[in-house]
């Protein structure tokens, strides 16, 4: 079972997934640190831009999960495991909503050093939200399907099959 060819796609493709998810990521934490250059006018348009593909790919990513992907599988394979799971897509309504939060005070919130500050912290919040609900699933994943998965904020995930 821990050799299934299936197996290796359903947590590959979760790996791929929180790979996108980072790359998004880290262009926004960029998008703020330049929303008040020195040489433009000041502006959070850029982190609205993409403080909205961001809450865009995490609504399809959730509802890939939600309609049965990676997790249920795993559920499926270790029954056990479908309270965690429970758990981890109750997470998914709350996650989008601090995003909505976020995209609401950079619309809000006049482009102000103190403004930006503000916005960078409430984003790196919901960056270690992210990192928690991501190493959730791959501790689920780790134990549904018998595979070591390991990632990083820079989208570098491991995958090995145990034993």
């Amino acid at each position: 079972m821990r050799d299934d060819p299936d197996c290796r796609c359903y947590v590959s493709h979760l790996i791929a997934e929180h790979r996108r998810l980072h790359v998004l990521l880290r262009h926004l934490r960029m998008e703020m640190a330049h929303s008040l250059a020195p040489d433009e006018q000041p502006s959070f348009a850029g982190v609205q831009r993409v403080l909205t593909k961001l809450r865009q790919e995490l609504k399809h990513h959730f509802a890939q999960e939600d309609a049965g992907g990676c997790l249920d599988e795993a559920v499926s394979r270790c029954p056990r495991l479908a309270g965690e799971a429970q758990r981890i897509e109750a997470e998914h309504p709350q996650i989008l909503a601090e995003l909505d939060r976020l995209i609401t005070q950079s619309q809000k919130s006049p482009p102000t050093h103190p403004n930006q500050l503000a916005l960078q912290h409430e984003f790196d919040r919901l960056c270690q939200q992210l990192r928690e609900h991501e190493k959730a699933e791959n501790t689920l994943l780790s134990q549904g399907f018998g595979v070591t998965v390991n990632g990083d904020e820079s989208g570098q995930a491991a995958l090995t099959m145990d034993g």
